[in-house]
């Protein structure tokens, strides 16, 4: 899962896009009451996820005349079987959340392949499993005004690259939960934030 991380534009994305790929379909069948990997194993799996998405740099999805390497959606899709564990502790949603944020809030490329969506799916799976959404609704609330400050931070073209990928983001986060009566704060703060993006 980490050859030859840090590396973008290489092969080596592959390797490491499918190896979570696979851990995820590991993930599943301890979930489908197989029940083999122990809670110290699961919490091991968790924090080398948590390294690995916060150290991937290549962000492709499709790569033209090699295929899918799709890292960040490979990732996210770890992550949600992950969160659906049984062994993981709600008290660790906050810092899963707030890494896989931190990939939405990306300005080195833009995601082009449904990212967007797969990132948005463990968010959505561990506010089901009981995360208050007050986090969710901390970090919606913030988003134009990092927004702002990242602007001072980074090129012309890498702040169009985040505000693409952000409103993408919310556009699908906003899709996802219309109709759901409790998330309609969140909802409300979703409006808030693409109305003050700019």
């Amino acid at each position: 899962m980490f050859k030859g991380i840090g590396e973008k534009e290489t092969d080596t994305v592959f390797t490491r896009a499918f190896t979570t790929l696979l851990i995820t379909l590991i993930l599943y069948r301890d979930n489908q009451e197989e029940d083999f990997i122990s809670a110290t194993k699961i919490n091991n799996i968790k924090d080398k996820l948590m390294k690995y998405i916060v150290l991937e740099k290549d962000l492709r999805g499709y790569v033209s005349g090699k295929g899918w390497a799709h890292s960040m959606a490979h990732a996210a899709d770890a992550f949600e079987v992950l969160v659906n564990n049984p062994k993981i502790s709600r008290d660790d949603f906050p810092e899963i959340v707030s890494i896989l944020w931190s990939k939405v809030l990306t300005s080195t490329s833009v995601y082009l392949h449904d990212e967007d969506e797969r990132l948005l799916l463990p968010i959505l799976s561990m506010v089901e499993k009981g995360m208050n959404a007050t986090e969710i609704e901390g970090l919606l609330q913030h988003l134009p005004d990092d927004l702002s400050t990242r602007k001072e931070q980074v090129t012309d073209e890498e702040y169009w690259f985040l505000v693409f990928n952000v409103k993408a983001f919310l556009k699908s986060f906003y899709i996802k939960i219309n109709g759901i009566a409790k998330l309609l704060p969140l909802q409300k703060k979703i409006e808030h934030s693409l109305t003050n993006i700019y």
